[in-house]
């Protein structure tokens, strides 16, 4: 049982110790900013960078994570001040380089969006009769969008098909009782079983 016990312990601290590790960056206005060019300098213990934000500037918290692998690069994310926060509020991602000192802004996030254990991220959000989820996935130096989101029709009628080519689509009308479920493939709505939405609806 001992011997269990110390097992369990020992993969969980190496799945903390694998985890990547995060450094609060002290940021400061550029020398060489201009009227028209702000530049920000961050930086910690372990290196400096050199990027450009004019709109949020050193308001922003800026976050520096190690990379996990050498087929990723380290990350700075620039979160939303308190004048930026809302419904659209953003986390701005860079990808950095220790080498360069320089930071390259790849993309987005909602920033309500919730991070999962693969490292990508979940964003769920009602706008009009639909409540939506998004995945967010970052790969090398992009950030992508995966295509097949989710949306919970719960007010209003939606075309909605039952394969992802071909056939008619079918006027389908949800409500909070009785909602509809469908995957998202650019303008097309794919019938799913609403228990694929499930956790979506316990958002709000």
């Amino acid at each position: 049982m001992i011997r269990l016990i110390i097992a369990l312990l020992f993969a969980y601290t190496a799945s903390v110790v694998a985890g990547p590790i995060e450094y609060q960056l002290l940021c400061k206005i550029s020398d060489q900013s201009t009227d028209s060019k702000v530049g920000l300098i961050l930086s910690f213990e372990g290196g400096a960078f050199a990027i450009e934000n004019p709109d949020r500037g050193c308001k922003s918290d800026y976050v520096y994570r190690t990379s996990l692998n050498e087929s990723s690069a380290p990350l700075i994310f620039s979160y939303p001040t308190s004048e930026d926060m809302g419904l659209n509020s953003q986390i701005m991602i860079f990808a950095a380089s220790i080498k360069d000192g320089s930071a390259e802004y790849i993309g987005s996030v909602p920033a309500g969006a919730s991070e999962l254990q693969d490292g990508s991220y979940k964003d769920i959000q009602q706008s009009g009769g639909s409540i939506y989820e998004s995945i967010y996935r970052i790969e090398g130096r992009e950030v992508l969008t995966l295509t097949s989101g989710k949306e919970l029709i719960i007010s209003g009628e939606q075309c909605v098909y039952k394969e992802k080519s071909g056939g008619v689509c079918k006027k389908m009308r949800g409500s909070f009782k009785n909602p509809v479920c469908v995957f998202n493939y650019g303008s097309r709505k794919i019938l799913a079983n609403v228990q694929e939405c499930s956790d979506m609806s316990r958002e709000f």
